[in-house]
């Protein structure tokens, strides 16, 4: 788990709201407050959907709340807080697990998750990791926190 304080607050805001770059991470939970608190389970609801529809996922990716979340937060008040649970996709847990690395197969990886959190006017992104069973090996948690790393290098967010 590392914890990282987003230097540019202005740019990150506009990355993670306005930007694809975290399109493809899947959405646990999302919690806003402005005027009232608003709730978003990122849990897909499969009765919504026709029988021929298929679902392959049990969660939201970002791209589809990502608009949603926007709403809420832009205007000309900052938001009291919000706090943006992301996962990484199936796949990229695959990918990760895949690595030299990695000494963790995949199915025993339930999730790698980026914990965003904003308050008093800052911004902290905390890595995590969950497993199917308890385990020892720390591995995953080094190779998912030099991936978030690396992501948002390449996404220009400065972060201590």
């Amino acid at each position: 788990m590392t914890s990282l304080q987003i230097k540019e607050l202005k740019l990150f805001m506009n990355t993670l709201l306005l930007g694809e770059q975290f399109d493809m991470f899947q959405v646990a939970e999302a919690t806003i407050t402005t005027f009232n608190t608003f709730h978003i389970d990122g849990h897909i609801v499969k009765e919504f959907y026709s029988s021929d529809e298929e679902i392959s996922t049990d969660l939201s990716l970002w791209k589809d709340i990502r608009p949603i979340c926007f709403q809420l937060i832009k205007g000309k008040r900052t938001p009291v807080s919000f706090r943006i649970i992301l996962q990484a996709s199936p796949q990229l847990i695959e990918e990760l697990a895949g690595s030299e690395e990695c000494e963790v197969a995949a199915n025993l990886i339930q999730s790698l998750t980026l914990n965003i959190r904003f308050e008093s006017g800052r911004a902290t992104c905390v890595t995590g990791t969950s497993f199917t069973t308890f385990l020892m090996d720390k591995t995953t948690d080094a190779v998912w926190d030099k991936y978030i790393r690396l992501f948002f290098e390449k996404a220009g967010i400065a972060y201590e």
